[in-house]
């Protein structure tokens, strides 16, 4: 799984509906996991009727336009677990039988873990291979498009128990409608309302903001309205690539890094001493010497030619100030943009990585990772 070529990165919002995982694999001798989720439904009550000493709202006008949810639901069992170096990642599949099916998912902080069937939060050190999960993602989560694809998801449920209560992840607006006009959630005193500290909010709190919820009872109606037993808030992380789709060799042209000044070079972290900055065509510009120097490379700067040249075994090539040919293999390639002097410092775009230095690089969560 380390060795895995990166191939582009990709928005997701720009191939959800191609992308076979935004599908939802249904039952079948193929299929590990079952995909049917069958919450306790009510019959149909009319305006004014109280259930549980809830009182059941009037439905919305029926949206005529359907919209794609927020989230995009992928069911499957976990397949492998990575714990090496610095990042924690699961491969999830719902066919075993497929080399290449199933998703590379990245598991950060920010991740929410829970238990299907307890509805509280869980610790990686609970995931186990075989764990049939539900992983929830955005649909502008940026995936990058390997074999299998690889994402840091939102939301990941663990379903070992059949009595797992269904789950619901959408954005809502401030009448407790989701953003794709489907379900309205009806919140009780007895409702449980988190941060995904663990920390208790109020009402107010889910107004206009991404959910988890938990709910037991659902009304059939239009949109559909969820008695809410526990709801845990989303707090949103800035996205890494916004709209953009970045052909392979060419990232540093749209790459909107957030984190400028953290990188992974095989897993471990590096701190720069000069900060990854950008230059007016928008071109990420990378310090060369320490990226250089922890790749393995001897480093060496020829003030006069203004030439810096860099050596590992029989790897050589040479950048010059202000040129625009990099040399590699006794070619010379053009990456577009030539290296620049930053505080006496030698910058190279973000080209450089794959195109001289022939490293792979991937961007998860706000951070560059080179693998070798």
């Amino acid at each position: 799984m380390k060795n895995m070529k990166k191939y582009i990165v990709a928005s997701l919002a720009a191939c959800v509906t191609l992308s076979p995982m935004a599908t939802i694999a249904v039952d079948g001798p193929d299929s590990p996991v079952s995909n049917e989720v069958k919450p306790i439904y009510a019959p149909i009550y009319d305006r004014g009727d109280t259930v549980d000493g809830i009182d059941i709202i009037d439905p919305v006008d029926i949206i005529d336009e359907v919209q794609i949810p927020d989230y995009i639901e992928y069911k499957g069992k976990i397949a492998e677990i990575d714990k090496s170096g610095n990042t924690f990642r699961i491969l999830v599949k719902d066919n075993l039988d497929e080399p290449f099916n199933g998703m590379l998912l990245y598991i950060n902080e920010n991740v929410i873990l829970l238990d299907g069937e307890t509805k509280d939060f869980i610790t990686t050190d609970e995931l186990e291979v075989g764990m049939p999960v539900t992983t929830y993602y955005h649909k502008e989560t940026i995936m990058l498009m390997s074999m299998p694809p690889q994402l840091a998801p939102d939301v990941i449920v663990v379903n070992t128990s059949e009595d797992y209560s269904p789950v619901y992840v959408s954005g809502f607006d401030e009448d407790l409608l989701s953003t794709d006009g489907s379900s309205r959630l009806v919140i009780s005193d007895e409702t449980i309302i988190i941060d995904k500290d663990g920390n208790q909010l109020d009402k107010e709190a889910v107004k206009n903001r991404d959910l988890v919820v938990f709910s037991s009872i659902e009304m059939e109606s239009y949109p559909s309205q969820k008695i809410v037993d526990k709801i845990i808030v989303i707090e949103k992380e800035e996205q890494v690539v916004e709209d953009s789709v970045l052909e392979s060799g060419n990232l540093g042209t749209e790459a909107d890094i957030r984190i400028l000044d953290r990188i992974y070079i095989n897993d471990e972290e590096i701190s720069l001493e000069n900060e990854i900055f950008e230059n007016q065509a928008g071109i990420k510009m990378l310090p060369l010497r320490q990226i250089a120097e922890a790749l393995g490379y001897e480093v060496t700067w020829d003030n006069e030619a203004k030439r810096a040249e860099l050596v590992k075994g029989a790897h050589y090539t040479a950048v010059t100030i202000g040129e625009d040919n990099y040399n590699f293999a006794r070619m010379l390639v053009s990456l577009g943009t030539a290296p620049v002097l930053k505080d006496s410092r030698t910058f190279v775009p973000y080209d450089f990585l794959q195109e001289v230095l022939k490293v792979n690089v991937e961007i998860i969560d706000g951070v560059i990772n080179i693998l070798e």
